[in-house]
């Protein structure tokens, strides 16, 4: 009888067109083996966005193989490296697994990366916080400070013209992108008086043209008033608490790592990346350039290995600085055909993020909404190297991320903002549900959503996403599933797959009463090892495209999945 046997490995990942092995699926990359600690860069903000706005699109609209490939399957490039068999990433430095594959407890959605760790409640407050450091230029002032614990953490304002938008952004899309399983650093919403802070000996304070100079008590309470974020007598503030190790710089959205031996995938290669498209266009994150990422150095000197992180998502849910901008999320900074576009219309032809408005009444949210959003139309401000890979399973993958937040799961995670305004929490919890829900559709209608296959004693069962979450009518569904013996290269023993046989239910039946394999099921030999199951859905108007799951008949594993 097959049994599964899906199980851990510490490996590299396969490709998941490779022949078929009767080996357990892997789902740990084996990428923190000790190395020396890579010295810290970061390219300059002028020459990266040259490289995003022309040398790269370039690159990629001369490239041939992304046009024949295209033409021939409808994706630009070869599907992601870091996934296993079962089409799914493995975790690794870059990215764990959570909601995806597995309901998040109410803990883990509201303390994200602070759980754990006792971070959930901000920096310590058993004495009061040390500036060691402040930034008065720019949009928004901060602070740098020490607990009592002497854990360091950054402060971070509001801009006056908009208190309470951006700070509570951020803590909510952070706790987003960490259920999701990215890494993040410990983002939380804090609330503290004048009385909670001190100036630390030698704390220096940055002063537009003048540069650097001694800060003070008295000029502390200047700052503090002009941030504007003040609520009910009290201050609030972002508090994002500094990453564990040495920081090495940002990491590029393309290629990899040359100082790091274990960063062997290129980046436009790795699925979670080229799904920040999905997931980025969900909250509105128009700034993912590179510099809004951190890559650390954990662990003793000559011991340690790189993670990697995503950082800085204030701006998010239509907030940007002290500017709202209509156009973000909707063009590229620089985007050549809308520009033609209105150039020859004269302006006639309106764009769609024109009639983009704030919510009435909602002062702590920004330009961010359902009506407008288009999930396949979706754009950062600088472009992204792999998310211009994103292919249509990167696309079916994050989408099944996504499709997993239930509607408690985003009430629990936007009331981490502490909005001062009820108001602000549902029409921020509804929007983002109308989000998710049109990105869902979109790639559900191309991908057919049956996944999570597993084997009872009944045989393969399989779940209907799409019907299981809401998307489709489960009674309306109808599924037809049909049988071969494979080879490893996924060839069938002189064409011999059985008959379609229609189903109104998410199983394949394989066994008879005496749990063995019933008379009319394939029966693997020497050569054709592996037992094919394909299946299809049909929602009233046609037969999907097929998902096909292998099976070992030798040791009952359940070794891939080919959509």
């Amino acid at each position: 009888m097959l049994m599964v046997m899906v199980t851990a490995l510490c490996s590299t990942p396969v490709f998941a067109r490779e022949p078929l092995r009767d080996k357990p699926v892997v789902w740990f990359a084996d990428d923190r083996t000790p190395i020396p600690a890579p010295e810290f860069q970061e390219p300059g903000i002028v020459p990266y966005a040259v490289e995003s706005f022309v040398g790269r699109p370039f690159s990629r609209f001369w490239h041939p193989g992304r046009f024949f490939r295209w033409v021939g399957t409808g994706d630009r490039v070869q599907e992601a490296v870091d996934i296993n068999t079962l089409d799914e990433v493995v975790n690794s430095t870059w990215f764990t697994n959570r909601i995806g594959l597995k309901p998040l407890s109410d803990a883990e959605l509201t303390e994200g990366a602070a759980l754990g760790f006792g971070f959930a409640a901000g920096p310590d407050r058993g004495a009061p916080w040390t500036i060691i450091g402040a930034k008065t230029s720019g949009v928004t002032p901060g602070f740098r400070i020490k607990d009592a614990k002497g854990d360091v953490w950054l402060l971070k304002f509001d801009p006056p013209s908009h208190p309470g938008m951006t700070i509570r952004a951020g803590v909510v899309t952070n706790l987003l992108f960490h259920a999701i399983g990215f890494n993040v650093p410990v983002d939380r919403l804090v609330i503290f008086s004048r009385e909670d802070l001190v100036v630390g000996e030698g704390a220096m304070m940055r002063l537009p043209r003048v540069g650097k100079v001694p800060m003070t008590e008295a000029n502390l309470d200047s700052i503090l008033v002009a941030t504007g974020s003040i609520f009910n007598g009290e201050y609030h503030v972002l508090a994002s608490r500094y990453l564990d190790g040495v920081p090495l710089g940002p990491f590029d959205d393309q290629d990899s790592r040359e100082d790091d031996p274990n960063d062997t995938v290129r980046h436009q290669d790795r699925r979670e990346l080229r799904a920040l498209q999905v997931f980025a266009g969900w909250v509105n994150h128009f700034d993912t350039k590179m510099h809004n990422s951190l890559d650390m150095y954990v662990g003793e000197p000559g011991e340690g290995h790189v993670r990697h992180h995503l950082i800085d998502f204030a701006s998010t849910l239509g907030g940007f600085g002290d500017k709202l901008v209509k156009r973000f999320g909707y063009e590229y900074g620089f985007d050549t055909f809308p520009i033609i576009g209105r150039t020859f219309t004269l302006g006639i032809v309106e764009d769609t993020w024109v009639s983009l408005e704030r919510p009435a009444g909602l002062d702590e949210v920004g330009l961010f909404d359902v009506a407008t959003f288009e999930p396949d139309l979706w754009k950062p401000d600088l472009p992204h190297s792999a998310m211009a890979n994103l292919t249509e399973r990167d696309g079916y993958w994050g989408a099944k991320v996504l499709s997993a937040f239930t509607g408690e799961d985003l009430r629990l995670i936007v009331e981490q903002g502490h909005y001062q305004n009820p108001a602000a929490v549902d029409f921020l919890v509804e929007t983002l549900a109308g989000r998710r829900d049109k990105i869902v559709r979109y790639w559900f209608d191309r991908v057919p959503p049956l996944d999570f296959f597993t084997l009872s004693e009944k045989g393969i069962e399989f779940h209907d996403l799409a019907a299981e979450r809401g998307y489709e009518v489960a009674e309306d569904s109808r599924y037809r599933f049909r049988l071969a013996a494979v080879d490893s290269n996924r060839n069938t023993r002189d064409d011999d797959k059985t008959s379609w046989q229609e189903t109104p239910v998410t199983l394949v039946p394989l066994f008879d009463d005496s749990g063995r394999l019933a008379a009319d099921i394939p029966q693997g030999d020497v050569d054709h090892p592996f037992l094919a199951v394909e299946v299809q859905v049909n929602r009233g108007d046609r037969w999907s495209r097929s998902t096909i799951l292998y099976g070992a008949y030798a040791s009952g594993r359940l070794v891939a999945l080919d959509r």
